[in-house]
């Protein structure tokens, strides 16, 4: 029989150890916003690597398999360099297991990846290892909601932000967690609203030991909302976390959302615009301890409107609907410039739902552009193409708009060029006022094929493509890839 006194000790010490779980759950689970020694690096969660890089890694996830068939998606290889680059792609499920294949890259071409089917799972993620750098990687998915694009990332982080989400009805939003590292990590999720911040027990101290992948399903715990900012925090090691967002409402769509690893003090969003009948908002995610400042200043091509101005609390979410705003006309596309002041910064994202009887698909999110990724020390951004004329990742699909912010105050010179295996080749070359902005809309895009592009300027600048048809500008929306530095040096 054990003594009385040692029972109760033990029970003692169990409640002393659980007091001190809770504890860190309750710390982890606030997100603070800050980078704490080791934490988020200072660059853009997606950025080409120099050509001449010995090595690098990209990171895909929020796909499904085949079998899962919500989001199955394909991984683009856009080789931006002078030589080929070669490597090894590892695709791991939520059952734990790996398929893998090798895949190379030509000079200035692009390639879809040929990874084995996987045996059992629903979700996948993959690791993608190269051996140099000039390398863009980016994932299509195509599911029954629609079809969207996006940014893999080139990065691990502590934490992840994601400023846009929707729950209501039978929309559905996951979150996937994909641990590339060789060290298990213990991961907190936390969500806030315009009506508070909430830390679902089922999502404190996840373990995600290395290698694993693992997807959440956030709308039973967080029900019936249309606005959702999430926080990826964890307690030990790094993770990349991506936003998968299925509309099957009025309106259907699909959207894959790279989080950022750190919030900023200015986003921007290239090209918007109202459609009658649809709803849109801009999306501000103040995840950090101290009150944020915002003002938002759109410019239609006729000049600037008078701006919009917030408070924004800690752990909270302000979500301006600019579809309700009288200042801002319906079907006149115009750009957006989300500034702050004091403290350290904001996340942003759009989300967009277009009228039902727009063109499938008339609903999507996506994150602005952040600082980092508009000041690349080259100068350029690349933005994939969609496969090729031959081959095609989605029948009938191409680029509808690509376009750019000058965010300096001052004339910059812009360019944007079309990359094929014999070079660059220009499709349109200029100057851009300050503040003001460039689109090019599909006929000019016509001259380029389905080729990636390459987009320059002399100054600071925000680049996105918007790919259609689809119901409207921001439904589908990619932001340029930052290059490290300039090709070919």
């Amino acid at each position: 029989m054990t003594p009385a006194h040692t029972s109760g000790q033990r029970r003692w010490l169990v409640l002393v150890v659980l007091a001190a779980v809770l504890a860190g759950v309750g710390v982890a689970a606030r997100s603070s916003g800050k980078s704490s020694p080791g934490g988020p690096p200072v660059v853009p969660a997606a950025t080409v690597g120099a050509p001449d890089a010995e090595s690098s890694a990209w990171y895909c996830t929020g796909q499904t398999t085949a079998a899962g068939g919500l989001a199955p998606g394909s991984v683009v290889l856009t080789n931006t360099g002078t030589r080929t680059v070669s490597g090894t792609i590892r695709a791991v499920t939520d059952t734990g297991v790996t398929v893998q294949a090798r895949v190379s890259v030509a000079a200035r071409s692009q390639r879809i990846a040929q990874v084995p089917t996987p045996k059992t799972g629903t979700w996948l993620s993959d690791a993608i290892t190269l051996s140099g750098g000039g390398v863009a990687v980016s994932q299509v998915l195509q599911g029954p909601s629609g079809w969207a694009v996006a940014p893999c990332q080139s990065t691990t982080a502590q934490q992840w932000y994601f400023p846009s989400g929707v729950t209501t009805g039978s929309d559905a939003l996951f979150v996937a967690l994909f641990n590339p590292t060789s060290t298990p990590d213990v991961v907190d999720l936390s969500f806030a609203t315009v009506k508070g911040v909430v830390h679902p027990i089922n999502f404190q101290g996840i373990v995600l030991e290395a290698g694993q992948t693992q997807v959440e399903s956030i709308a039973p715990f967080v029900q019936d909302d249309a606005s959702v900012a999430t926080t990826v925090s964890a307690r030990t090691g790094r993770l990349v976390a991506s936003e998968l967002q299925l509309f099957s409402g009025n309106a259907s769509g699909l959207a894959i959302v790279p989080g950022s690893p750190r919030t900023d003090r200015e986003w921007a969003l290239p090209e918007n615009e109202e459609v009658s009948g649809g709803s849109s908002s801009i999306d501000v995610f103040n995840p950090g301890p101290t009150t944020q400042d915002v003002t938002v200043r759109t410019r239609l091509g006729s000049g600037p409107l008078s701006p919009f101005t917030a408070r924004v609390l800690p752990d909270s979410l302000w979500v301006l609907a600019t579809s309700d705003q009288t200042r801002i006309p319906k079907g006149d596309p115009y750009t957006a410039v989300i500034a702050t002041r004091g403290g350290g910064g904001v996340v942003v994202g759009r989300t967009v739902i277009g009228p039902s009887s727009a063109p499938t698909p008339q609903a999507g999110l996506a994150i602005a552009v952040d600082s980092l990724s508009a000041t690349p020390a080259s100068g350029r951004w690349v933005v994939p193409a969609l496969g090729s004329t031959v081959t095609p990742v989605l029948t009938g699909v191409a680029p509808a708009h690509v376009a750019l912010i000058n965010l300096t105050d001052k004339v910059e010179k812009y360019e944007v060029e079309v990359m094929e295996p014999s070079g660059f080749r220009t499709v349109v070359a200029g100057n851009i006022a300050a503040s003001a902005s460039v689109s090019l809309d599909d006929q000019a895009l016509a001259r380029a094929g389905l080729n990636p592009l390459i987009v320059s300027a002399s100054g600071r600048a925000a680049v996105s493509q918007d790919v259609g048809p689809t119901g409207g500008l921001g439904v589908v929306t990619m932001q340029g890839i930052p290059l490290a530095r300039a090709l070919g040096g």
